[in-house]
């Protein structure tokens, strides 16, 4: 069975809706677990939350575009995993990620560079 975990900050429930949304259709897959873990207000997540990200088999970043980049608070999770990145834990997962903004401009495309990086 494969694990997928959707790991996203919303700040006001758009990017919520769109994690939401890609959660269901994972989980409706046939031997897939998904887990869908929320960055909080403060840019935290809990131990339990890092063990399923630890153990997926692929990790689904989302962040809303906040004057043209990821929100802080998901920079603040991104930037606490390092320790992780340090000792490979992450190596091999297979990623991907998804953003939104309220304008059609907002630089997105500078977002998903982002997540792709950080991904690598």
């Amino acid at each position: 069975m494969s694990t997928i975990a959707v790991l996203f900050h919303s700040g006001y429930g758009h990017t919520e809706r769109l994690a939401q949304v890609l959660f269901e259709a994972i989980a409706a897959e046939p031997d897939v677990s998904a887990s869908f873990i929320t960055i909080n207000q403060d840019g935290e997540i809990g131990d339990a939350d890092w063990s399923l990200l630890d153990g997926a088999d692929a990790i689904v970043f989302g962040s809303p575009t906040y004057m043209g980049g990821v929100s802080w608070q998901f920079k603040r999770v991104a930037d606490a995993s390092s320790g992780r990145w340090m000792a490979q834990q992450w190596k091999d997962k297979l990623a991907a990620g998804f953003t939104n903004s309220a304008s059609i401009n907002g630089d997105k495309s500078a977002t998903l560079s982002y997540l792709h990086t950080f991904a690598m």
